[in-house]
C-alpha cells in the first residue's frame, strides 16, 4: 500500500511539474532559511556550555550603586581570593580577560601576527578544561613571559613537523619601544569557537599577591570563580556583600554610602547577558528572538503556501477522486494517499534545502563575523532532531487539504467541483493569504524603522567631524611626540593634525570625576574629562557657541590631566591655574556658568570657550557632561590627521612611511575615523541586512500563495469567464472582478499587521537614545508594496484566463 502510494505521489509530480516546481521553491526558500537561522540561535545558545564545571563556574561584577558607573565585568583585584579565604563554598579563583596583541616570530622582521589571547593566572588550569598537545605549561617559568598558542596558530605560522615549545616569539605594542620576549610553553587544542573566551592563545601571568585595600578603591582586573556544586549563589551572594562591607575598616562614610555590590554572573551567560565595551566576544539576545521570529515566519509562510497550492492543485484531480471513490477507495486511504504526497513534497524540498544549507554556511559565517560551532547536519543528534521536525512539519501541513480533499461528496468530485465541504469554504483560504500578506507587511515594515533609523544616525551631527579624519590608535608617544607631529603635518594632503587623549567612539573621555549636581545637591553627577594638544578641538570641527578656542595661551604650559587628578594639593594648586577648558553647552547649563573666565569650583577648571554638546559614544547613549582641556605631554595619545577630501589613501601611505621613521619596533595601524563611527552601529546594519532579505522573500513566498489562490479561482470559474466574454466583458474587467477580492485581504492584513509593527518598532526603538518617531506612510508603504505584490501575481494569472477563447471554456464544461 505504500509503495503503491508512493509511485502514485511521483506519477503525479511528475505529471505537474510546474506545479510541484512552485511548491518545492517555496518550501525549500522557507525551510533554508529556517535552518540557517535556527544555526545561528542554537550556536549563540550553546556558548560556554562545553567547560565540565559549566554550572560552578562564575564571573565577579562591579554594581555601582549610586547609578554612575553602571555595571563592570571586572572587581577589584585579589577581592576573588578573599572570598576563597573567608568562604568554604569557594574552590578556586583565576584572573582571566580577553585582549588582543601583535607578535613577531623573529624580532627583526617587519610583519606582525595579531592574535586573540586569554590572558590568566596560573589558577585557570583549576577552573577550565584546556587539552595541552604540546609540552608542560602547567609548569610556569618564572622570568618569562608564558605563552601557550593553539593548534591552529602552530599549523599557520610554523613549518609541518616543527615543535615551537620553546621558542621565543616577540610582542609588539604601540606603549613599548621594543620588542618584549614570550616563551612558548606549550600548544593546546583550538579552544571552541562558542566560548567568549574565544582566542588563539593564552598567556599566563602568576596569581596576584597585593592585598585587599581596607577601603574602596585600588586596581581592577576581570576574575572567574569556581564554586562547590550545589551552592546556592543568592545566599552566598548576600554573605559575600555583606562582608565586604564588614571588611573595609578605613572606608569613609561617603565611601560607604557610594560602596558597590557584587554580583556573580554564570559562565553559560557572559556571552549573551554582557554589554560590556571592552568584552570581545559577545552576542545579542536580541538576534535570537529576530532570527527565531523571522526563521519561524518564513517557514510558515511557506507552509501555507503549501496548503494553498495543494487546494489549487486539486482541481486538476477532482475526477480521479470521485474515481477512486466509486471504486471503493475509502477516507483513510484518500487522506493517506494526500499525507504521502505531501511527505515526498518535503522529502524533496529538505534534501534541497539541506544542499543549500551546506552551500550557505561559509556565507553565515562571514556574514555573523565568527565560525559556528554547532552545524544541524554535524551530528546524528541535530540530523535526527531535523528528520523528525521535517515529517511533523509535512504531517500537519499536509492534513488539511487531504480532509478537504478526502471529504468531498462523490458527486462533486466527479463533475470537479471543490468547495462545497464542510470545511473547504472559503473563509479558510482567504484567512492563510490574510495571514502571509499580514506576517509580509509586518517584517516589510519593521525593514523599514530600521532603514529609518539607520539613516538618521548617518546623518545626525555628532558635534564633531569625522568623515575626512584618519586615526592612529593610542600608543605612548614618548619624547618625539612633537617631531612626529611635525613630520607628518607636512605630508601633503594633511590639513591639521592633533595628539589627542581621545577620539570617537573609545568611549566618554579620558577620566571621569563625581560632583554634587548642582540642580538637586542630594545626588552625584558624572562629568568627562577628555584632554588634547591646542589643535585638538579645530581638527575634530567641534563648534564654538561662545568665547575662544585654544590658541598660543595654552601652549608648554606644562599643564597634565593625569598630574592635575593625581597629584598633592600643591600639584593641584599649581596645575589650576593653567587649568583652561572648553566645556560643552550642557555642562555650561548644568552649572549655570553665564561668565567665562571664572573658575568652577566643583570642577577645578576656568572655562575659555563654550562648545556645542558632542556624542562621545554611540546614539545609544544620552550625551555626557564633557570638559576638554589642554595636554601636551599625555602619557598615551592618539594621532588625529585631519585631510583633504579625496587624499586619503597618499596620506595613509605617506604616514605610514614617517611612523616607521620614529617608531620601527611599534605596529602602524591607521583607522578612518567615519569608519568607527559606522561600527558603531554594525549590528543594526546587520539586522536591517537580514530584514531587507527576509522581507523580499517573504513577498515572494506570499505571491507564491496568491498564485495558488487565483488557479483555484480561475480554474474552478473557467465557464464564468466565458459566458461572461460572450456576454461582452472586456479583459480590464475580468481582470477587476479577481483583484477586488485580493485587494480587501490585502487592506485587511494591513490594519491586522500595522498596531502589532507599531508596537514591535517600539520596542525596539526604546534602545537608543535618539532615534526617530515611527512615521504613518511606513505602514501606508508597506500594505502599498504588499498589494502590487498581490495584484501583479492576479494580474498575470488573470489576464490569462481572460483572453482565452471562451469557445474552449464553454466546451470544456
Amino acid at each position: 500500500m505504500i509503495r503503491n502510494y508512493i509511485k502514485t505521489a511521483w506519477r503525479n509530480i511528475n505529471k505537474n511539474r510546474t506545479y510541484a516546481a512552485i511548491n518545492i521553491l517555496g518550501l525549500t526558500i522557507g525551510l533554508t532559511a529556517c535552518m540557517l537561522m535556527a544555526t545561528v540561535v542554537l550556536d549563540d545558545l550553546s556558548y560556554d556550555k562545553h567547560w565540565s564545571r559549566k554550572d560552578d563556574l562564575y564571573r565577579i561584577l562591579t554594581v555601582d550603586t549610586a547609578g554612575l558607573m553602571g555595571k563592570s565585568a571586572s572587581a577589584l583585584a585579589n577581592l576573588g581570593n578573599e572570598f576563597k579565604n573567608n568562604f568554604p563554598e569557594v574552590e578556586a579563583v583565576a584572573s582571566v580577560r580577553t585582549w588582543e596583541n601583535q607578535f613577531r616570530l623573529k624580532k627583526e622582521d617587519d610583519q606582525s601576527i595579531e592574535m586573540q589571547l586569554v590572558q590568566a593566572d596560573t589558577n585557570v588550569w583549576k577552573l577550565l578544561d584546556i587539552h595541552i598537545l604540546e609540552g608542560h605549561p602547567q609548569e610556569y617559568v618564572a622570568g618569562q613571559a608564558n605563552l601557550v598558542i593553539s593548534e591552529s596558530f602552530r599549523d599557520k605560522h610554523f613549518k609541518p613537523n616543527e615543535n615551537p615549545v620553546g621558542k621565543t616569539i616577540y610582542s609588539v605594542s604601540g606603549y613599548n619601544d621594543e620588542p618584549s620576549p614570550f616563551l612558548i610553553t606549550g600548544v593546546m587544542a583550538n579552544l571552541p569557537q562558542n566560548t567568549y573566551l574565544r582566542a588563539e592563545g593564552l598567556q599566563l601571568t602568576r596569581p596576584r599577591t597585593m592585598e585587599l585595600n581596607l577601603s574602596p578603591w585600588g586596581f581592577y582586573d576581570e576574575q572567574l570563580m569556581l564554586m562547590k556544586p550545589g551552592t546556592d549563589m543568592a545566599a552566598f551572594t548576600e554573605k559575600a556583600n555583606r562582608w565586604y562591607r564588614g571588611y573595609l575598616t578605613e572606608a569613609t562614610e561617603a565611601q560607604l554610602q557610594r560602596l558597590p555590590i557584587y554580583q556573580f554572573q554564570p559562565i553559560e551567560k557572559i556571552y549573551l547577558h554582557s554589554d560590556f565595551a571592552f568584552q570581545r566576544g559577545k552576542g545579542n539576545p536580541g538576534n535570537i528572538y529576530i532570527f527565531s521570529g523571522v526563521s519561524i515566519l518564513l517557514l510558515t509562510i511557506a507552509c501555507i503556501n503549501f496548503i494553498n497550492l495543494s487546494t489549487a492543485g486539486a482541481i486538476r484531480r477532482m475526477r480521479e477522486t470521485g474515481v477512486r471513490k466509486v471504486l471503493g477507495a475509502g477516507r483513510k486511504q484518500l487522506i493517506g494517499q494526500f499525507l504521502t504526497e505531501s511527505l515526498l513534497f518535503f522529502v524533496l524540498s529538505g534534501l534541497a534545502a539541506s544542499l543549500l544549507y551546506m552551500l550557505a554556511l561559509g556565507s553565515l559565517e562571514k556574514f555573523i563575523g565568527h565560525g559556528l560551532t554547532l552545524h544541524l547536519l554535524g551530528s546524528s543528534l541535530t540530523a535526527i532532531t531535523l528528520l523528525s521536525s521535517l515529517l511533523l512539519i509535512s504531517l500537519l501541513t499536509g492534513v488539511y487539504p487531504a480532509w478537504v480533499l478526502s471529504g468531498e461528496k462523490i458527486i462533486h468530485t466527479l463533475k470537479n467541483q471543490l468547495g462545497t465541504g464542510k470545511y473547504t469554504g472559503t473563509l479558510v483560504r482567504k484567512s492563510l493569504i490574510v495571514s502571509q500578506f499580514g506576517i509580509a507587511i509586518l517584517v516589510l515594515i519593521g525593514m523599514a524603522t530600521v532603514w529609518r533609523q539607520m539613516q538618521f544616525m548617518q546623518e545626525k551631527s555628532l558635534g564633531y567631524e569625522a568623515a575626512h579624519v584618519l586615526n592612529i590608535p593610542q600608543f605612548a608617544p614618548g619624547s618625539s611626540a612633537g617631531a612626529l607631529k611635525h613630520e607628518i603635518s607636512r605630508i601633503p594632503g594633511v590639513q591639521q593634525v592633533s595628539l589627542a587623549g581621545w577620539t570617537p567612539t573609545i568611549g566618554t573621555g579620558s577620566m571621569s570625576k563625581y560632583v554634587t549636581n548642582p540642580r538637586n545637591p542630594e545626588e552625584k553627577t558624572e562629568v568627562n574629562f577628555m584632554a588634547g594638544d591646542t589643535d585638538f578641538a579645530s581638527v575634530l570641527g567641534f563648534k564654538l557657541l561662545e568665547g575662544r578656542f585654544f590658541d598660543e595661551r595654552e601652549r608648554n604650559t606644562g599643564f597634565n590631566l593625569q598630574k592635575f587628578f593625581s597629584g598633592n594639593e600643591e600639584d593641584k594648586l599649581h596645575q589650576m591655574q593653567q587649568a583652561k577648558a572648553l566645556i560643552t553647552k550642557s555642562t555650561a547649563a548644568m552649572f549655570d556658568v553665564t561668565e567665562l573666565g571664572h573658575p568652577i569650583k566643583d570642577l577645578d577648571i576656568i572655562p575659555i570657550g563654550i562648545i556645542e554638546d558632542f556624542h562621545t559614544r554611540s546614539l545609544h547613549d544620552p550625551v555626557p557632561l564633557t570638559v576638554v582641556m589642554v595636554d601636551e605631554e599625555p602619557t598615551y595619545a592618539n594621532f588625529l590627521i585631519a585631510v583633504t577630501p579625496g587624499q586619503e589613501a597618499a596620506v595613509a601611505s605617506a604616514v605610514h612611511q614617517v611612523w616607521k621613521q620614529f617608531h620601527p619596533d611599534k605596529p602602524f595601524q591607521l583607522d578612518h575615523l567615519q569608519s568607527l563611527v559606522d561600527a558603531q552601529y554594525e549590528k543594526e546594519a546587520k539586522q536591517q541586512q537580514l530584514l531587507g532579505l527576509f522581507s523580499s522573500l517573504m513577498l515572494f513566498l506570499a505571491a507564491l500563495g496568491v498564485y495558488g489562490m487565483i488557479v483555484h479561482a480561475t480554474g474552478q470559474r473557467t465557464k464564468e469567464i466565458g459566458v461572461r466574454k460572450v456576454l461582452g466583458a472586456s479583459v480590464t474587467s475580468i481582470v477587476r472582478l479577481f483583484s477586488v477580492d485580493y485587494v480587501q485581504l490585502v487592506l485587511i492584513a494591513a490594519l491586522i499587521a500595522s498596531p502589532i509593527a507599531w508596537w514591535l518598532m517600539n520596542k525596539w526603538l526604546e534602545d537608543f537614545t535618539y532615534r526617530i518617531d515611527v512615521q504613518w506612510w511606513v505602514f501606508a508603504l508597506a500594505g502599498l508594496v504588499a498589494l502590487a505584490v498581490a495584484l501583479l501575481t492576479v494580474s498575470g494569472q488573470a489576464i490569462r484566463a481572460a483572453v482565452a477563447n471562451p469557445v474552449d471554456s464553454l466546451r470544456d464544461e
